[in-house]
């Protein structure tokens, strides 16, 4: 198994631990707080994670493409030590941000009771901007180690004082202060960390700035308009409904996060190699990528979509059984991920591009998400942002022919990936039957799952969309983790 393999599992288990945990306190939450108190919290977290990406600048990510183009160690001490200087300031700008807006806020969301829990919330940006930028640095010095390690932290840390809070108290202001507390612990770990990288503040830590300034604005000015886009549907929820119906809309209306992990995760390990080598092996990198991406992808989405409601329902309870019917249209989405087109944008330092290709997802999703929402309700915004992603990627895939002169079949092997969305189908269809073999939804979805697991498997190796190499990964991965549990 290659090394870029093992560190993108490794990154990949870790952040699917993360995913997992995250799933429990909010699957918690749900059954401990009322749907309003719910859509609250909820709304909080759409504040910071929308307009965080606004003034972080896309520093974050820029650490992946100069840090390994650093020529020595003084270099990358300087990129860091000047990073985390200007992110601290970034931070207590968005803190007083919030505690200066949080009546306007609160007015727009028509949720009153929202202005005296982002009074607390304008804390948690001054400890957790940090934290964001601790495991770009990791993988920027190409230590994914160090960055899965910082996650098991966050996510323990997340896991005992939220829920532990949650379950003695059901009061939403001392939950809001537990996240508080939790993003304390993980900014003290952090600087513990990155206290070698400390440098005084002169002249010479700002050299080269400039340039990475000139790669990160772009990219994060489109990485805010990106998230905006796709993110819209739930601020117009909020200012069209109440916050319990955006917590029910919430809840469904949202990618697999499980996707988002793997992609991001292989991505992370991708593009640090991409920028700092020769990139006349990218297609073969990224064609690879793909079609590994595709083998998780599909059989997750077919999964999801043919047990929505009873997945709903088991994990939320029967209140936000309606929550399916935004998640089944979410799902539509998944196709595309199993790329992600914006790297190849980032690896040729073509940002800008990025940059635009948002602005256009924005600008459309704001005006069909307002008719969609007049026409068909809640489910119209749900429709309207999966109908702009696929328009967004359309013309990705143009600019990566017409700008960049790329051959799109060597970046996307076809063949396999369709292999694959066949052998899923078959698979999908003989298990059909059994979504009602039974009265508990629960038994349904377990031999349901275990049926299409069984034939997923056996007909993506006889129809050779799984292949050797494949099983070898998966077995020398697990291989590995039992090695470090044993010692």
């Amino acid at each position: 198994m290659s090394e870029l393999s093992k560190q993108a599992g490794m990154l990949s288990a870790t952040e699917f631990f993360r995913f997992f945990v995250k799933s429990i306190i909010g699957i918690a939450l749900a059954r401990l707080i009322t749907p309003a108190e719910l859509g609250s919290y909820r709304q909080l977290f759409l504040i910071y994670s929308t307009f965080s990406t606004l003034l972080l600048l896309g520093i974050p990510q820029s650490l992946l493409y100069f840090l390994p183009k650093s020529a020595s160690g003084e270099e990358q001490k300087r990129i860091i030590s000047r990073t985390l200087n200007i992110v601290s300031l970034l931070s207590l700008l968005f803190a007083l941000a919030i505690f200066a807006s949080r009546g306007f806020i609160a007015a727009k969301f028509n949720n009153p009771s929202l202005q005296p829990l982002l009074l607390i919330y304008a804390i948690y940006p001054l400890f957790i901007f940090i934290t964001q930028l601790f495991s770009s640095i990791m993988l920027g010095l190409k230590q994914p180690l160090q960055a899965a390690k910082f996650t098991l932290f966050a996510v323990g840390s997340d896991f005992v004082l939220i829920l532990g809070v949650a379950y003695f108290t059901r009061d939403l202001a001392l939950i809001v202060w537990a996240v508080i507390a939790s993003a304390f612990l993980q900014w003290l770990y952090a600087r513990l960390k990155l206290w070698k990288f400390n440098n005084r503040i002169s002249a010479t830590i700002f050299e080269g700035f400039h340039t990475q300034l000139a790669y990160s604005i772009p990219l994060g000015l489109s990485s805010i308009i990106g998230i905006l886009g796709v993110q819209i549907d739930k601020f117009m929820i909020s200012g069209f409904f109440g916050p319990e119906q955006f917590a029910v809309f919430s809840i469904g209306a949202m990618e697999l996060p499980l996707i988002g992990i793997l992609a991001n995760s292989v991505n992370s390990i991708l593009l640090p190699h991409l920028s700092s080598g020769d990139p006349k092996n990218m297609g073969e990198l990224y064609s690879g990528a793909v079609r590994k991406n595709a083998l998780i992808v599909f059989p997750l989405a077919a999964l999801f979509y043919m047990f929505a409601e009873p997945i709903m329902v088991f994990l939320y309870g029967a209140i936000y059984a309606e929550a399916a019917v935004y998640f089944k249209i979410y799902l539509l989405i998944l196709p595309l991920r199993i790329a992600t087109y914006g790297i190849i944008f980032q690896a040729f330092g073509k940002t800008k591009v990025i940059m635009l290709n948002a602005l256009f997802m924005l600008a459309l999703n704001v005006v069909m998400n307002y008719f969609f929402i007049k026409a068909m309700g809640m489910k119209g915004a749900a429709y309207a942002t999966v109908l702009v992603t696929w328009l967004s990627v359309g013309l990705y895939l143009l600019m990566m022919k017409s700008l960049l002169k790329l051959r799109l079949r060597d970046y996307f092997p076809m063949g396999k990936v369709m292999r694959t969305a066949l052998v899923t189908l078959i698979s999908a269809l003989i298990c059909l039957p059994v979504l009602h073999i039974s009265m508990f939804p629960f038994l349904n979805m377990l031999i349901g799952g275990m049926l299409f697991a069984s034939l997923y498997v056996v007909l993506g190796m006889l129809f050779g969309a799984i292949l050797s190499c494949d099983v070898k990964l998966v077995w020398d991965m697990g291989r590995d983790v039992l090695a470090k549990v044993k010692r």
